[in-house]
């Protein structure tokens, strides 16, 4: 591969990067909403009727999520991540779904059903985060000890 090749090469992996960190920040966020919601679904049956707007929302932000990860350009060498981040999609919106459902439904095949697609997407998740560099899960640049780090090294110097 010449030189030219490697940089149109880089150029569109980061051009992937670029356009899937947002999709692969709608999933988390909205996996990180059903699971709180799957949890008190999972919890409390009184309460089941009050998460049934927000998971609708949340349905809603999996489909978009979906089309997403299926519109992005993905060059060869991310394939293996764009496999996971559409898997992670296509399980949220399966868990989504489930949680809706058992709302309706009695049963445990629903909780597993709910557990199970959560778990999936979670996993699919994390996959994608060691594939490619930028899709990290956690920020520890935006953690609550980074935003005293500098007020720190402040007083040090003074």
């Amino acid at each position: 591969m010449d030189v030219t090749a490697n940089s149109r090469a880089e150029q569109a992996v980061l051009r992937y990067v670029a356009a899937a960190r947002p999709v692969q920040r709608l999933i988390s966020a909205t996996l990180t909403q059903v699971a709180g919601f799957a949890l008190l679904l999972l919890t409390s049956r009184s309460r089941a009727s009050l998460a049934e707007g927000a998971l609708a929302g949340a349905h809603e932000a999996a489909m978009r999520a979906c089309e997403e990860v299926r519109a992005l350009a993905v060059p060869d060498i991310a394939a293996h991540h764009h496999h996971h981040l559409r898997g992670a999609a296509e399980a949220l919106l399966q868990a989504c779904t489930a949680a809706l459902d058992h709302g309706r439904v009695d049963g445990s095949d629903h909780d597993d059903a709910l557990s199970r697609t959560l778990r999936a997407s979670s996993d699919h998740l994390r996959t994608t985060a060691r594939l490619l560099p930028g899709f990290e899960l956690v920020d520890f640049g935006q953690a609550c000890c980074a935003a005293h780090a500098p007020k720190r090294l402040l007083q040090d110097v003074t």
